[in-house]
């Protein structure tokens, strides 16, 4: 059976077990399973555990519990509604001035926490009520959370990028500082866009109260307080990564150590609090890892069938150019984003495409960030915009998805031109990395 046979049938038969309901994971590992043995037999699917044991076996996928634990105590520990305070009483004199605070957040939350359905949860909770009980326009304060707390797929430590880098075998530590430069871009395009609108129609995002405009510049310093040890915590973490302290790994452990100081100082390290997120953690892991398994099951199979040189053959050969590729590829990330979820979409394609990458004489770390730019603009599209989900599922009762389709368009297209700034101009992404000391 030849390549183009296999890729047919194996990702025929994937779309159609998603369709009629079959999970992400289960989907994958049993095609992986059912073709390995239909193709070579029983004797060669000890060729599937040894894939599963070598990954497992990664010390790079230590980070995703420990940061994902990090995550849920400072969220347990009341951390962000104190943040969401403390930027509001600076930012609001200014019209927008709240939903501007909320883009600040939840860069701050994704520092801290990593994955960005947290992010939107945490903020659609404590800043949506917010913004519309002082008049906010409805689809702008929708879109910011949304699309704020997408920026948990760029901002490290983004479980995405650990994800891709276990997968491709690129730099977990270079891929958390390539996000950074992105994050800010995104961060600054929302913030300035909201505020933009808010100048030409000030019902939109009219500002603070007068007693909160009048506050002084000691009680405004006061609540600041509150950002302190978060921040000493993300600096800490991500320092260790940058000066060559600690492997992402390792700084994990750090993170993790520093959210129960945080919570211990905050008296909010309570074993309720530590049982949940315990809890909490081990569920969110257990269902990335099974993702990450079956998926792994998958593409092992494909890879073996020459699945993957197939792709890399009839992409090389399309009279595209470089350029004329990379683009078709981020297309088809986006057309995937729509209807997969964005770790399936990472430990699939991914090992597809960075070996055409490479071939092509792209950097693989630049275009390791490109492809989490692609999946942020997946957790905004229609129809299974995970982010617009997550929200949807905070967000008040007469809030309809219609609505949240549409406030998420302006946002989706900033992020398309952030995407072409990254594009253009590398060192958005490139510069960061190549002065991190080794």
């Amino acid at each position: 059976m030849s390549p183009a046979e296999i890729t047919i049938l194996m990702f025929g038969s994937f779309f159609i077990l998603l369709m009629v309901g079959v999970p992400l994971a289960w989907t994958t590992a049993a095609l992986g399973l059912f073709f390995t043995y239909f193709l070579w037999g029983v004797g060669n699917l000890n060729i599937i555990v040894l894939r599963i044991y070598d990954v497992m076996g990664s010390f790079s996928l230590v980070a995703i519990p420990l940061f994902v634990f990090m995550g849920n105590i400072l969220q347990q520990s009341g951390i962000a509604e104190d943040l969401f305070h403390a930027i509001h009483v600076w930012l609001g004199r200014l019209k927008g001035g709240l939903a501007a605070a909320t883009i600040v957040l939840c860069c701050i939350l994704g520092a801290m926490i990593g994955t960005a359905g947290a992010d939107i949860t945490i903020t659609g909770l404590i800043c949506l009520p917010f913004m519309l009980q002082r008049g906010y326009d409805r689809k702008m304060a929708l879109g910011a959370i949304a699309s704020g707390g997408a920026l948990g797929v760029l901002i490290p430590p983004s479980i995405m990028f650990i994800i891709y880098g276990v997968t491709t075998g690129q730099s977990i530590g270079k891929l958390f500082m390539g996000g950074i430069g992105p994050g800010l871009l995104f961060g600054g395009l929302y913030i300035v866009y909201i505020l933009t609108k808010c100048h030409l129609n000030p019902t939109a995002g009219p500002p603070a109260t007068e007693d909160e405009r009048n506050m002084t510049f000691r009680e405004k310093l006061g609540l600041t307080r509150s950002l302190l040890l978060p921040i000493l915590l993300i600096i800490a973490v991500m320092g260790a990564i940058f000066f060559g302290v600690a492997t992402p790994g390792e700084a994990s452990g750090i993170g993790a150590l520093g959210a129960l100081v945080c919570a211990a100082v905050r008296k909010t390290l309570t074993w309720g609090n530590l049982k949940q997120s315990l809890f909490a953690t081990m569920k969110t892991v257990g269902l990335i890892m099974w993702i990450v398994f079956g998926a792994m099951v998958f593409i092992c199979t494909y890879t073996l069938a020459g699945g993957a040189e197939f792709v890399r053959e009839s992409l090389t050969a399309l009279p595209l150019g470089p350029w004329g590729i990379l683009i078709l590829m981020q297309l088809i990330l986006l057309a995937l984003g729509m209807v997969l979820d964005i770790i399936g979409i990472t430990v699939l394609f991914a090992p597809m495409f960075v070996p055409v990458i490479k071939e092509l004489g792209f950097d693989p770390l630049w275009f390791g960030v490109l492809f989490n730019l692609n999946l942020q603009i997946a957790y905004l599209s229609p129809p299974f915009g995970y982010s617009l989900f997550y929200l949807k599922g905070v967000a008040p009762s007469d809030v309809t998805m219609t609505e949240l389709y549409k406030s998420a368009l302006p946002f989706m297209l900033l992020q398309v031109i952030g995407m072409i700034i990254c594009m253009l101009f590398p060192p958005v992404i490139t510069w960061l990395p190549s002065v991190m000391i080794k």
